[in-house]
């Protein structure tokens, strides 16, 4: 075979050769890409949740049985996100049953770990609607802002200053001017009476007496000052009876919202659920306690390795609990034919019978947190009535807060309410919210 030829032939399937393998390595280059772009988006579609919705879903869905930080009766979930995969967690949370039975490894190990204790399945949660739990569980909670105040940027309130202090002290100002007054006189008096007999003094003395009534000016402001001074007092006096702002009675159980609401985040609507669609709140029964208390009886401590164990002391108050249901710690289930004892709450918040007022028209159809009216409950140990809940105290809330003109289905109406007001915020008491009627049967 000639020379020439082999060489021929060598270069021919040498060039053969780097063809296909650049054609190959630009047909693996661009399956790379698209590995990981599908990677990158179902990562992203993992956190594209709002945080917001989430805090939502988490407490009214989640907070019974977890935290973020540690664990309660579930894992801390604030690092769930790095521990498993979106995929795996809208599985899991959506149903671990039937997770568990496709024989997922990681799904069982989690079910062993905690005692074959099955967690709720949420069937009715939507992939987005896990996505902005899982977001919630990334960002978690925002500084809250304490009320009372305005909010500085550490966080921290300012100070304000109630609205009868700066009456009260013209008031005191204008008493204090009147005592000075007299008190001058009286000193001028008894100078001028120095070295002088009894009979003499007496005479000073009621010259001073007839001088002062005589003294129309002195006699005028003293009267006004007094009168001012005496009817401030009636009026804040009178405008107290029948308001019960800072009640705060000791109930039959120590129940603390501190703890419930404040540290294990649980959310209101969880106990208050006839909140949303109901004229009232509702207390909760000692079943939904025991949603929880089956597994938590005050007996739990945490080792050094942060592990959730029980061997402390039982808590007395949750043993009433367990003696107004039923329950038998030691079997761990309810006793058979056990008559059930009503827990005696005391009523905190009382309105008059002559008042109407729906908590789902606040709390559904306004959004209005519960916050609002009854406070930072998140921090009371002993619940108590933060607000005044007197007539004057709605109405400004009537006329300060804003409506919601989002829902198209009410355009129309918001367009004319703009126009007959000449605004373009419309807040409660141009709907109506200062109407008689809707608080006065």
């Amino acid at each position: 075979m000639p020379l020439n030829f082999k060489f021929a032939t060598l270069i021919s399937v040498t060039t053969h050769l780097r063809f296909m393998l650049r054609i190959q390595f630009k047909r693996f280059f661009t399956f790379l890409i698209l590995v990981l772009a599908l990677g990158f988006h179902t990562s992203a579609l993992a956190f594209e949740g709002d945080a917001a919705n989430g805090k939502k879903l988490f407490k009214a869905n989640c907070a019974a049985c977890h935290k973020l930080d540690k664990k309660l009766i579930g894992p801390a979930l604030g690092d769930m996100t790095e521990r498993r995969s979106a995929e795996w967690l809208v599985a899991w949370i959506r149903d671990n049953g039937a997770l568990r039975a496709s024989g997922d490894a990681d799904a069982q190990a989690v079910f062993d770990e905690y005692n074959g204790m099955p967690m709720t399945a949420f069937p009715a949660l939507s992939d987005q609607d896990i996505y902005d739990i899982l977001q919630y569980s990334i960002e978690g909670d925002a500084p809250a802002v304490p009320q009372g105040g305005t909010p500085t940027p550490t966080g921290e309130p300012v100070a304000t200053t109630p609205d009868y202090v700066l009456p009260m002290l013209f008031v005191l100002g204008a008493v204090f001017v009147l005592l000075l007054i007299l008190l001058i006189k009286m000193k001028n008096t008894l100078r001028v009476v120095q070295g002088k007999d009894a009979e003499s003094i007496g005479d000073e003395i009621s010259a001073f007496r007839k001088g002062l009534v005589a003294n129309k000016f002195l006699m005028t402001i003293g009267t006004l000052a007094v009168g001012i001074f005496v009817l401030y007092f009636a009026y804040w006096w009178l405008m107290g009876i029948g308001v019960e702002k800072d009640y705060q009675p000791v109930q039959p159980i120590a129940f603390s919202h501190k703890v419930h609401a404040g540290q294990n985040k649980i959310d209101c609507n969880y106990c208050h659920s006839s909140a949303r669609h109901s004229k009232t709140s509702g207390i909760p029964s000692t079943n939904v306690c025991m949603n929880c208390h089956k597994y938590v009886d005050g007996s739990e401590i945490v080792d050094e390795s942060g592990q959730l164990k029980y061997g402390g002391d039982r808590s007395p108050e949750i043993a009433k609990i367990y003696a107004a249901i039923g329950w038998d710690v030691d079997k761990l289930a309810y006793i058979e034919g056990y008559e059930q004892k009503a827990v005696q709450w005391v009523r905190v918040h009382n309105l008059p019978d002559l008042v109407y007022f729906n908590h789902a028209q606040h709390v559904t159809a306004g959004g209005v947190d519960c916050e609002t009216c009854h406070g930072p409950v998140s921090e009371m140990d002993v619940l108590k009535q933060y607000s005044d809940l007197t007539m004057g105290w709605c109405v400004e809330c009537h006329r300060e807060t804003e409506v919601n003109t989002d829902n198209g289905y009410y355009d129309g109406y918001h367009e004319n309410i703009k126009e007959k007001y000449h605004t373009d915020k419309i807040t409660v008491d141009k709907i109506g919210g200062l109407e008689c009627g809707k608080c006065h049967y």
